[in-house]
This record gives C-alpha cells, structure tokens and sequence, in this order.
C-alpha cells in the first residue's frame, strides 16, 4: 500500500475543527487505513489502492470530515463551462489514446499546498498510473499558455523544448537518453517511432507524456490559474486522476472549469 505523509497542522485547518494528537491515533485507523505515526508536525498512513482520493491531503480530510460527522452529507462538485479547447489528432491513439483535462481558476497557492499538489501527483503516478504506464498527470500555470492546446506525437527529433528543471532545449531523443525522468520511464515509449506530445498554438510544448512536463508552463506559488491534463491506456482511469486533482484543488477554493476535447478526424 503506498505511504502517504500530511502536515499535521494542514490537516486539522482542512477539517475546521480542532483536533487532539491522541484525538487523531484514536480515529485515524478507524477509517480503514493504516496508521504509522502521528504527531504534532506529521502524519503518515497506509493507504487502500481502492482509495486514491485519500491520497491527497484534502481528499483524506473529506473522508475523515465525513467519519466525525463534521460534513456527512454527501459531497457535490460543481464544474462551470470553460472556453479552453484541446484538439487530439488521430495519430496519438496509436501510442497513448486517452486524455482527460480541466482547469481550475482563482486558486490561491501557498507553499503548502503546492507541496501537496506535487505529492499526490507523484502518488498517483506510482499507483493508480502504474508508474505512469496506465496514467500520467501534468499540471500547468494556465496563464502561460496559448490556447487552443493539440495532443499529437512526434518524432523523436523533430520536436524539442526545455524540460522541467532544465537550462536549454532538448529533442525528445535527447531527453530520453540523458533526462533524469527520460532514463526512468523510456521503457513506456519503447517501440515506438513517434512520441506523445501536447503543445499549444505556437507549438511550444507543454508535456512530454508520460515523461516530463515543460519548463514554459511550470507552476510556483504565484500561479492562480492551472491546467490539469491526463493521460494514458485507459479512459475511465485518466478521468479518475483528473477528478482527485480537480476536487483537490476544488476545496482549497479553486473553480474549476471543463475542457472541450475535439478529436480531428
């Protein structure tokens, strides 16, 4: 079962209610989970592959809201209609056929929450993506792109852009041999002779799935407005992964938005 970590004091904020450190030895594990400490600082628990939404700190907040009856009802999220639309060519069904997306609006980001955006990204990646074979997630600041957005593939050295982390452009070629996450999940692409990419109107490139984001589209705390994508081997699982983000960020205050997906024929 994957281990999860959350900010003690983060967690009690999302609950509303005050909370004891005994208090929560006591109700944590009566929640079907397995608890390995607990303290003023942290929490560290064992989570069921059948509960991924509890693999962020806010999707573990609502469970146990709903376990101390601080919100029982049952929990609805409203999506609005948005004008972001992602075209997807015929090509890119041949190597990784599924895509799910959504953005979310008006999120305040503080380092905290940015911690736990990244580490249910990467859980989730491990997990529920069989890391990152069945799922891969990307998240962006939405203000640095160009819509419309296309997911296509490429060859392997026709298309380049700085990876995340990184200092110069690279091809994909290049990132797969010498890229920290290029040399860890190359095996997913192996076999085939174009590669997954999704780029926006000026062809700058945002993701590189399931591999490594852009630097161009890079979130900071600064960042108000996100671009979630997935994608994968399976539909039912890519939306999954695009819900637990979404609501994630829905219950820090984000609005969240659709995203048309157009397949060109």
């Amino acid at each position: 079962m994957p281990q999860v970590e959350y900010d003690t004091k983060e967690l009690i904020r999302l609950l509303g209610r005050e909370l004891e450190v005994e208090e929560l030895k006591i109700h944590i594990p009566m929640m079907g989970v397995d608890l390995g400490s607990v303290d003023e600082q942290s929490i560290n628990v064992e989570v069921f592959p059948n509960r991924p939404d509890m693999l962020s700190i806010e999707g573990f907040a609502r469970a146990l809201k709903g376990y101390l009856n601080i919100e029982a009802r049952e929990v609805k999220y409203e999506t609005i209609s948005g004008d972001l639309k992602v075209f997807v060519e015929a090509g890119v069904k041949r190597v990784r056929p599924s895509i799910s997306c959504a953005a979310a609006k008006n999120i305040d980001l503080t380092e905290q929450s940015l911690i736990s955006l990244m580490q249910v990204q990467e859980k989730l990646h491990t997990t529920h993506g069989r890391n990152r074979r069945k799922v891969a997630i990307g998240v962006h600041d939405l203000d640095k792109i160009k819509p419309p957005l296309t997911y296509k593939v490429a060859s392997p050295e026709d298309a380049s852009f700085t990876p995340l982390e990184g200092n110069k452009p690279q091809n994909l070629k290049q990132i797969l041999r010498s890229h920290p996450k290029g040399t860890e999940y190359s095996d997913i692409l192996s076999g085939f002779e174009k590669y997954p990419l999704i780029v926006d109107c000026e062809e700058n490139v945002l993701s590189f799935p399931p591999i490594i984001n852009g630097e161009k589209s890079k979130v900071a705390s600064e960042t108000r407005n996100l671009f979630i994508e997935s994608t994968g081997l399976n539909q039912k699982a890519v939306n999954q992964a695009v819900n637990i983000i979404a609501t994630s960020l829905s219950d820090r205050g984000a609005v969240i938005e659709e995203v048309e997906i157009e397949e060109k024929i």
